[in-house]
């Protein structure tokens, strides 16, 4: 039996392969996908993942894959409004196509073994009798034991339906794609630009290109004529300042990413005995940008209380207290608030009257870029 399977090799889940593996347990790692492969991300790295890249021991392989820069946020509205800010650091941009890989191998040299092309099927068990994880690599099913099994899989899996999740993943009226392209030099800024019925976010990621990820409701998509490049060409231009973007940039990719029945709906941190971490118990608004960190700070949270439990230290009961009780103190007033304001973006009278609101009071602007971090990063309004 071994210590501990973790299925999903994103930022969460390799991140608690490597903080287990180093610690000399025995890791099995487990991604759907063959590395590199484009995800639908906004691949950007709110300041705060610094600390977090140095601890997994990372750092110097994150400068060395040349991330962009990203130093100021702007918000646009669909009648010519716009708020301006700066971030509190700098955060960087570098797509899930060279970081997944990058993370993946550094939990392989921790120690772990990773197996990349493995669809799981189902988890059953419990802590107290161990798990059994069915899954299926080149047509064949294999079976495996293990003490703990930890939920990185994402936003959406089969295996949320397998583990009971699905009925209460509701509210799935959003889609979602992400593209690269080539043509426009952003700078170091990081923009939002809102259109009825959704909102687009754009930034540089490494080698120069552009980062295009949008937020649509599913109604939205219809009427535009369902497809991405409808929706594009159509009330996507609506917002002057995203159409003279899309004027210039040019295609870096084949096709777009894309993810339908997108939720932001908090599940669970533990399904029966599982553990959750990253997106696969609860998704941030992308429009907060700090998705991809609160993934690492989740499985920074849950790594030592996994690990005190395989080794005799705390009781599994204990170790489902104290991660809810982190979790909930991290990131349930940052969800909160990114979700509020996303629903604003969503109605231009809305997002009008919201960015009229943060150019009149530029502290309360700066209050939200913080509240939407890393807890260490906030600050309250003076």
């Amino acid at each position: 039996m071994r210590d501990v399977i973790v299925i999903g090799g994103g930022l969460a889940g390799c991140s608690m392969a490597v903080q287990l593996a180093r610690r000399g347990h025995g890791v099995l790692l487990l991604e759907s996908e063959v590395y590199p492969v484009h995800k639908l991300c906004g691949e950007f790295l709110s300041p705060e993942v610094r600390g977090l890249f140095r601890e997994l021991g990372v750092e110097d392989e994150i400068d060395g894959a040349k991330p962009a820069s990203i130093r100021r946020v702007a918000i646009t509205t669909r009648d010519g409004r716009e708020w301006r800010a700066n971030l509190p650091g700098e955060a960087i941009g570098l797509s899930r196509w060279s970081l997944d890989p990058l993370l993946f191998g550094a939990a392989t040299r921790a120690g772990a073994e990773g197996r990349q092309g493995t669809v799981v099927r189902d988890v059953s068990g419990t802590a107290f009798d161990g798990f059994t994880v069915r899954f299926q690599v080149d047509g064949q099913i294999v079976e495996e034991r293990a003490r703990t099994v930890i939920g990185a899989f994402g936003k959406r899996s089969r295996l949320d339906r397998s583990l009971g999740r699905q009925a209460g993943s509701g509210g799935s009226e959003f889609v979602a794609f992400k593209m690269h392209y080539r043509g426009a030099d952003l700078n170091d800024w990081v923009e939002l630009h809102a259109f009825d019925g959704g909102y687009c976010g754009m930034s540089h990621v490494e080698n120069g290109l552009v980062n295009v990820c949008l937020i649509a409701r599913v109604s939205a998509l219809r009427d535009a004529g369902r497809s991405y490049d409808a929706l594009r060409d159509g009330l996507m231009r609506t917002n002057a300042a995203l159409a003279r973007r899309f004027d210039v940039l040019e295609p870096a990719m084949d096709r777009p990413v894309s993810v339908s029945q997108v939720s932001f709906r908090t599940r669970s941190t533990f399904e029966g005995d599982v553990v959750m971490v990253g997106d696969t118990a609860a998704m941030i608004a992308p429009l907060c940008g700090d998705g991809m960190a609160m993934a690492l700070r989740s499985a920074a949270m849950a790594g030592p209380l996994v690990a005190g439990f395989l080794e005799g230290k705390i009781a599994f009961d204990e170790l489902k207290r104290e991660y809810d009780r982190s979790w909930r103190a991290g990131f349930r007033r940052q969800l909160g608030i990114g979700r509020v304001l996303q629903a604003g973006l969503f109605r231009p009278a809305v997002a009008r009257a919201g960015v009229r609101l943060l150019n009149a009071f530029p502290q309360l602007g700066d209050y939200f870029v913080r509240a939407t971090r890393d807890a260490d990063s906030r600050q309250d309004p003076v």
